[in-house]
């Protein structure tokens, strides 16, 4: 009898302690199933088995975005979400600056600025990026030593470059940021380079009528209507037949080359993007930054555990582990950690690559919240497609965009009005 009662007891321990368990939901958008598989294989050696929380990631699809808005709207959305100041904006994320103080200014510095400056508005910080993206530059050496050059540091210097290697059927071109790939961020890229921006820090106005901007934007036209640089390329099957001497492209490129390449390798070299002199005389060669962020939705049932896991898997050597993982387990790929100790220790990567990369963040601007951004970078694409496809002038249309997209945020200053009322926004 006495055993039976004790069994009992043990019995009705362990139903309890199970009870308690804590499962945390992730929903991660962007990511693919194979990375969500590392993540859980690290979670299970290194996380539960020290805290006793399980983790279920679910990977979410750029196309299937709004799920994870649908969710919180319904008040079922998971623990951890990859979400932004706009939804914070609208009252659906917790701010983590304001809920956890120390612990997340801490965390926060030492991730590279050039990603955690994309979630500072009105002082709240309602997510904390978890990677990078970005572009980078690739130089085939060995055709430019044979040429008698060198990696070009300067846009200047292209144009300069680029005859004699046309003369040879070689080309200096964007892929990523060709007016056919991805236009929009190649016009950044030498907007920001220039010191303009498509935004102004408030959120609701437009820089692209500014000075620098239009410079930029004039500049990154004429590299098509005036110097003749292709508007469309294939990419790394051009770089590694010759074809490109050099290639502008995401950060993707450089794993892609080292493991599909083999007949390139010691040919090429990773190396910034060709820069802009200012009138101070220093030459940058900034890009886009953006990412992946995690949040917390304030419908989440134990933010202090959501929070755990995130100091947890944003930290130097989780980040680490995550990349090296990623870049031995899925040949080709790379994912930029947001946490600058982390990039420069990986395993996977060869040092003179990372520092490269290391150097073009810090060179490069971030995208400043707007709100409702992609219904506004559709007036700087009518921008181009003017200039390229009707021969508008770049000036009068970077001002024309810059008035579309004001009237545009003049109406969303309206509509978000209570929101930013509870955040005591001053704009």
């Amino acid at each position: 009898m006495k055993r039976a009662f004790l069994t009992c007891i043990l019995l009705i321990s362990i139903l309890s302690t199970a009870s308690l368990a804590k499962t945390l939901e992730i929903w991660i958008t962007g990511w693919t199933n194979e990375f969500a598989s590392i993540a859980e294989d690290l979670v299970a050696t290194e996380y539960t088995p020290k805290t006793g929380v399980d983790v279920n990631i679910t990977p979410v699809g750029w196309q299937d975005g709004n799920k994870i808005t649908l969710a919180i709207i319904s008040n079922d959305a998971p623990d951890i979400v990859t979400a932004g100041v706009e939804l914070g904006v609208r009252g659906s994320l917790i701010d983590l600056r304001e809920t956890f103080g120390q612990e997340f200014e801490e965390l926060e510095a030492r991730l590279f600025p050039a990603i955690t400056q994309q979630t500072h508005f009105a002082g709240t910080r309602f997510a904390i990026p978890q990677n990078i993206s970005l572009m980078n530059a690739v130089y085939r050496t060995d055709l430019l030593a044979e040429m008698g050059m060198e990696i070009p540091v300067t846009w200047d210097d292209v144009k300069q470059m680029r005859p004699k290697l046309n003369a040879n059927g070689m080309e200096m071109a964007f892929h990523y940021g060709s007016p056919d790939y991805g236009g929009l961020w190649g016009a950044y890229t030498l907007i920001t380079q220039h010191g303009g921006n498509f935004y102004k820090t408030d959120g609701f106005t437009s820089a692209m009528d500014e000075t620098e901007s239009i410079r930029g934007f004039t500049e990154y036209i004429e590299l098509y209507t005036v110097h003749g640089m292709p508007q469309s390329v294939t990419g790394i099957t051009q770089f590694r037949s010759g074809e490109l001497a050099m290639m502008i492209e995401g950060y993707w490129t450089y794993t892609n080359l080292l493991a599909s390449a083999p007949e390139i390798a010691g040919k090429w070299e990773a190396a910034l993007i060709p820069g802009t002199k200012r009138p101070d005389g220093t030459i940058n060669h900034g890009t886009f930054t953006g990412g992946t962020h995690f949040a917390i939705p304030v419908t989440t049932k134990d933010k202090q555990a959501a929070w755990d896991f995130i100091k947890w898997f944003l930290s130097d050597e989780i980040q680490k582990k995550f990349v090296d993982s990623i870049i031995t387990r899925l040949p080709g790929s790379l994912m930029i950690p947001s946490s600058m100790e982390a990039l420069y220790n990986l395993d996977g990567l060869p040092g003179n690559i990372a520092k490269v990369i290391h150097e073009q963040i810090n060179e490069s601007v971030p995208v400043p919240y707007v709100p409702t951004a992609s219904v506004l970078h559709r007036y700087v694409n009518f921008a181009i497609q003017a200039c390229l496809q009707q021969g508008a002038d770049p000036r009068e249309e970077a001002i024309k965009a810059a008035r579309e997209m004001n009237r545009e945020m003049d109406r969303r200053r309206l509509e978000y009005k209570r929101f930013l009322d509870q955040l005591g926004y001053d704009s």
